[in-house]
């Protein structure tokens, strides 16, 4: 039955008064623990919250037509670029890096089992994920968001989307990420992939798994 408080609760009142300093560093020293193996947001009032379910709610993904990859390439491949040039500079211009990539993943496209994953905000594209499978593996060879999005559970629904339309022949997971490139590191570790070396060019770390690894991280843990 409905009832109106009158008095604050004195064990209440006190818990309040005490959380700076009992509660909330043994909430810190959780999140200090934990963070390397999980995406920590801290949200700062009720409206970032509200705001992070909103963009979520508002991600879509979608399959690329490929007869559209020529419209579709610069958008993409500017994605790419703005990370990168952070991250690993070529040294080459702009305009040598887009005719190299799109060249190369044109021919790529030509193969029915490589496809890329648009990521959407409205109708805005946000990210892109670019994977091929070969046999009983599953070959996550790029993903990229502009960096606004990052950290805000978008890697979850990508998989959500995803892992459903992967054969169930497949066995095994295959996944590169440009030896500068820390995030992507950690988060390949943290899907449960493991580092067994350099790419054949040297710039990349190759990481190797278990699908079957991948689909419980996906139904049992966040990112």
């Amino acid at each position: 039955m409905p009832w109106i408080e009158t008095e604050l609760d004195p064990e209440f009142e006190a818990f309040i008064r005490e959380f700076p300093e009992t509660t909330l560093p043994k909430i810190y020293s959780l999140i200090e623990k934990y963070k390397e193996d999980k995406t920590v947001i801290i949200f700062k009032s009720r409206e970032d919250a509200d705001e992070y379910i909103r963009n979520l709610s508002l991600i879509t993904f979608e399959f690329l037509n490929k007869t559209d990859f020529s419209q579709k390439a610069k958008e993409i491949f500017d994605i790419l670029a703005d990370n990168m040039t952070v991250i690993a500079p070529t040294g080459n211009t702009r305009e040598e890096d887009y005719i190299c990539w799109s060249d190369s993943v044109s021919e790529g496209l030509e193969r029915a089992e490589r496809k890329i994953v648009l990521i959407k905000r409205y109708n805005e594209l946000i990210g892109f994920f670019q994977y091929f499978t070969n046999e009983d593996t599953f070959i996550m060879e790029e993903i990229q968001l502009k960096p606004e999005y990052h950290g805000n559970g978008i890697f979850r629904k990508l998989y959500g989307f995803i892992l459903p339309k992967i054969d169930n022949s497949i066995e095994f997971v295959d996944a590169f990420a440009n030896i500068q490139n820390e995030k992507s590191i950690a988060i390949l570790e943290h899907l449960g992939l493991k580092n067994v070396g350099l790419n054949k060019n040297g710039r990349s770390y190759h990481f190797k798994g278990q699908f079957e690894k991948l689909k419980e991280w996906y139904e049992n843990d966040d990112i």
